[in-house]
C-alpha cells in the first residue's frame, strides 16, 4: 500500500512540473526548423519534421517515408493533416518539462520528446524548398 501511495506522489509530482506551451510558443520555437522527435524519454526515433512554416511541414517517419503537412492551431493544441492521411488531424498539446520540449497526442496519448533542431532540407521526394 505504500508503494501505491508513494508512486501516486512520484506521479503526481511530475505531472505537476509540466508547464502548458501554447501552440504559438511551440510554432515560434520550430519554424524554419527539422525537429527530431524521440518517443518520450527514450532514444526510439519516431520521426524527423520540417516545419517550412507556419502552416506547413514535411514528416519523415523512422522508415524514411515522408508526408507533407498542412499546420493549424485549435486551442490549446497544433494540428497536422498530412497528405498521406487527409481527412485526420493529428493533434498534438505542447508542453515542458524539465527544460525540455515535449507533445502529447490528444489521440492516443503518446508523448513525444523534442530532441534536436537543425536548419536544414529533408531527402523527401517533392518536398517545398520554402
Amino acid at each position: 500500500m505504500i508503494r501505491v501511495v508513494l508512486l501516486c506522489l512520484a506521479a503526481t509530482g511530475a505531472a505537476a512540473q509540466e508547464r502548458a506551451m501554447t501552440p504559438d510558443a511551440f510554432l515560434d520555437l520550430v519554424e524554419g526548423q527539422t525537429a527530431t522527435f524521440m518517443l518520450g524519454e527514450s532514444d526510439a526515433l519516431v520521426g524527423v519534421e520540417r516545419f517550412i512554416d507556419r502552416e506547413r511541414s514535411v514528416w519523415t517517419r523512422s522508415d524514411g517515408s515522408c508526408a507533407l503537412g498542412e499546420i493549424s492551431v485549435r486551442d490549446t493544441k497544433v494540428c497536422f493533416v498530412y497528405d498521406d492521411d487527409p481527412g485526420t488531424n493529428h493533434c498534438w498539446q505542447p508542453f515542458e518539462l524539465a527544460g525540455r520540449t515535449y507533445v502529447r497526442s490528444t489521440l492516443n496519448g503518446e508523448i513525444q520528446r523534442l530532441a534536436a533542431m537543425e536548419k536544414r532540407r529533408l531527402e523527401c521526394v517533392g518536398e517545398p524548398l520554402s
